[in-house]
């Protein structure tokens, strides 16, 4: 296998070591399944590193913006909000009657 093989932008797939690059993941990630590039395919069969990066997300996660957190404290304060309103609901109520 060549140091370079090129996708079609034009781009290196493959770095000086073999390794995939962000657009040789990219180019297996389009991929339909079992239609890889036999190249980079092979490689990622023979290389423990790729198949790390691949498993972790490739470049594909770094090009992702990361996700948001939940917001347990704007949960918890909603929960905590409903409950006054109802307690208040409640007491108005009963003086009412």
């Amino acid at each position: 296998m060549s140091a370079r093989a090129g996708d079609e932008s034009g781009g290196a797939l493959v770095d000086g070591r073999g390794c995939l690059t962000p657009a040789g993941f990219a180019a297996l990630s389009r991929a339909p399944v079992g239609r890889a590039p036999d190249t980079l395919a092979a490689h990622v069969a023979a290389c423990p590193r790729c198949q790390e990066r691949m498993l972790a997300g490739g470049a594909a996660r770094a090009a992702r913006a990361p996700t948001r957190k939940p917001r347990l404290w704007l949960g918890l304060a909603l929960a905590f909000g409903a409950l006054l309103l109802a307690l208040v609901a409640l007491v108005l109520a009963t003086r009412l009657h």
